[in-house]
């Protein structure tokens, strides 16, 4: 059933119904497949599509509440102006004519005055649609404003695996129905990746694999494995260093796989003596017998599937802690065979081109970039040249989600930065805005969707007219560069156009897959060799070695360790680790503003283990103040088992207007 082909009929329920093709546009491993139920102009049902391999016929509780979110009385329907302080949310009614006006005078006086790169984007993940996602790049890239460099997500974690690997696109999902141990390192997919967990259930119920979760917290999945490995924060790579002192010391790795497909054994061999499992138990609390145990066990179940989440390259060192974690299954041979590998983001596999998405060749060259995680310091910054006087905001709401929220907020309150944000609803960065525009949702317009996890291109056709005045981000864009005098066809083409092209550039993945079929079909698999595909079967690695890499020159040059580094951030006394993972409702601050999310949420909170709070005088929802050098915040205390002592944990990412 998993792997079955077939298209399936859309039959509408009534002759005045009809069905549309959609995918969740969420940033979320699934790219969940639907169905779009429409009646007279009305969306009236939103279902799971029960023959998509990895959707399978259900959907999360973000997923649930769809109809809520496209019908919310919050809904942006017209463009806004403001007309009280920053931050105070006061708006009037205002045309799109004055809106563009508006815009365009501010976009030739600052390039007039200041230069085209005292002008910033923020964008990153409130669409996943690859035409909404990138086309507004070309329109910057034409006016030579500066650059917004994606850093928040999973970089770092991808740089430390493809200096072993060549490339961090590994495992298809759907092969992982043929592992016989599933390992969720840093990942808790019963909340981020219920249709990973799903699969990974099947291939318990029916093959007898082991389901393994490394993580500080007790998460809904750790309470669902057969095995839970509980380090402390920030130790996973010397947790992964200890795993493989075991492999080697017992004699239990692939010694035929090392000593042909990898270089640099003898050096990581070096190191691992250091890491005895009594060392490691110091260092990460986990038990010695516990590491011993995941080393057996890890050598004995092959083929495995390890799945390593995003938090843990959040963290020092943490592209070196998921490079080091990920050596582990080339040491067990678990590389190029039917249900071995690593899943951590496959996007690569569909080879899009972000320098022609984004049309790069229309910048003028040398094009400022600005960190993303920075926001707060580029806004406030007194010596960067020139300094930035407009911020676009679109497909973010960095007033909840950048780090550094006091400075963020300092930097958006500034009367001299001009600042326009295009969204559904009035989030916490549109209360700072000068201008407001309205976004559509996903059901009005038509995009294509290549998922980081699985190997589906899906497509999201237009189910709807837009609500409103809503424009989406490639006609906000388009209408934008014909009213700046832009005429370069890049700046105009409209989606199909855009769709046709990136189907149509040459990755022979990709070939057969056109619009047309995607229509038909709602999705399809890229044209691997094998469904499911076995990443590396050839054994072949784009490093330079041509093998999987322990010992990287390329790490080398870049300045880092050659072999997978262990540094450590120290204890320090008095203070605690805090983990703030995303909620099980929320992704990251989309659909706080729903009330029946709301209500499942509660208000922010807590957890604390119930030794730190019987230390601390703290009871069961007292109030409490948690703070460090960069700000402080009001929670309402739970004690739970989640947390170990010394570990807090809270969920990520209420509105903070929402959340007093």
């Amino acid at each position: 059933k998993t792997l079955r082909k077939t298209v399936r009929s859309l039959e509408p329920t009534s002759p005045a119904e009809k069905i549309f093709r959609s995918t969740c546009p969420r940033n979320c491993y699934d790219a969940c497949s639907m169905l779009t139920h429409v009646r007279d102009g009305v969306v009236v049902k939103i279902e799971a599509d029960r023959e998509h391999p990895i959707t399978q016929g259900f959907l999360c509780s973000k997923g649930g509440v769809y109809l809520e979110y496209l019908y919310s009385k919050d809904r942006i329907l017209h463009p806004l102006k403001r007309i009280g302080e920053k931050g105070e949310g006061k708006f009037e009614r205002i045309s799109w004519e004055e809106a563009f006006a508006v815009i365009t005078e501010k976009l030739r006086r600052i390039a007039e005055e200041y230069g085209p790169e005292a002008v910033l984007y923020y964008d990153f993940s409130g669409t996943m649609g690859v035409v909404n996602r990138f086309f507004p790049h070309r329109f910057f890239s034409r006016y030579g404003s500066s650059r917004l460099g994606w850093t928040l997500c999973n970089e770092a974690g991808r740089v430390g695996i493809s200096y072993v690997y060549g490339a961090a696109h590994g495992m298809d999902p759907l092969d992982m129905l043929n592992s016989k141990l599933i390992v969720f390192w840093g990942f808790n997919p019963a909340w981020t990746n219920i249709h990973g967990l799903n699969l990974a259930l099947h291939a318990k119920r029916e093959r007898g694999a082991m389901i393994a979760v490394v993580d500080p917290l007790r998460t809904e999945t750790a309470d669902i494995a057969d095995l839970h490995v509980r380090p402390k924060p920030g130790t996973d790579g010397v947790l992964a260093y200890g795993i493989m002192n075991v492999l080697v010391d017992e004699g239990l790795y692939d010694r035929d796989f090392v000593r042909d497909y990898t270089h640099g054994f003898e050096a990581l061999r070096s190191r691992l003596s250091a890491f005895p499992p009594s060392k490691v138990e110091e260092v990460t609390s986990v038990p010695a017998d516990q590491v011993v145990e995941f080393a057996r066990t890890w050598a004995a179940r092959r083929p495995s599937c390890l799945q390593i989440g995003y938090g843990m390259q959040r963290n020092l060192n943490g592209g070196e802690m998921v490079r080091a974690v990920s050596c582990i299954q080339a040491l067990t041979g678990n590389i190029g065979v039917s249900g071995g590998g690593f899943l951590y983001s496959n996007s690569r596999y569909f080879g899009l081109d972000l320098g022609w998405m984004e049309a790069l060749h229309l910048s003028p060259k040398g094009r400022r970039t600005i960190n993303m995680v920075k926001l707060g310091e580029a806004l406030t910054s007194e010596e960067l040249r020139p300094p930035i006087k407009m911020l676009f905001v679109f497909n973010s709401n960095p007033a909840a989600v950048c780090p550094n929220q006091g400075l963020v907020r300092k930097g958006l309150a500034r009367e001299d930065l001009f600042t326009v944000v295009h969204d559904l609803f009035p989030t916490d960065t549109v209360d700072y805005a000068d201008l407001v525009l309205p976004a559509p949702s996903f059901l009005e317009y038509e995009d294509i969707f290549f998922s980081y996890y699985s190997l589906y291109a899906s497509i999201n056709e237009k189910a709807i007219e837009p609500l409103g005045e809503s424009l989406s981000n490639i006609d906000l864009f388009r209408e934008l560069a014909k009213r700046m005098g832009y005429m370069e066809s890049e700046l105009l083409e409209d989606a199909d156009q855009v769709i046709d092209q990136v189907l149509s550039r040459g990755n022979p993945l990709l070939t057969g897959i056109t619009r047309e079929e995607l229509r038909r079909r709602g999705y399809i698999h890229l044209n691997t060799p094998k469904v499911p595909h076995i990443a590396f079967e050839d054994r072949v690695f784009p490093t330079p070695s041509g093998k999987v890499e322990f010992y990287s020159e390329r790490a080398l040059a870049d300045g880092y360790d050659p072999v997978p580094s262990c540094v450590v951030a120290p204890d320090v006394p008095g203070m605690f680790r805090l983990l703030t993972p995303l909620s099980k409702y929320l992704l990251h601050s989309q659909f706080h503003n729903l009330p029946r999310v709301r209500e499942l949420l509660g208000g922010p909170s807590l957890e604390i283990s119930r030794e730190d709070a019987s230390e601390l005088g703290i009871k069961d929802g007292d109030t409490v103040s948690v703070q460090n050098e960069r700000g402080s915040c009001t929670l309402t205390a739970r004690l739970s088992d989640t947390v170990s002592k010394g570990l807090l944990a809270s969920y990520s990412s209420f509105w903070p207007k929402l959340s007093p």
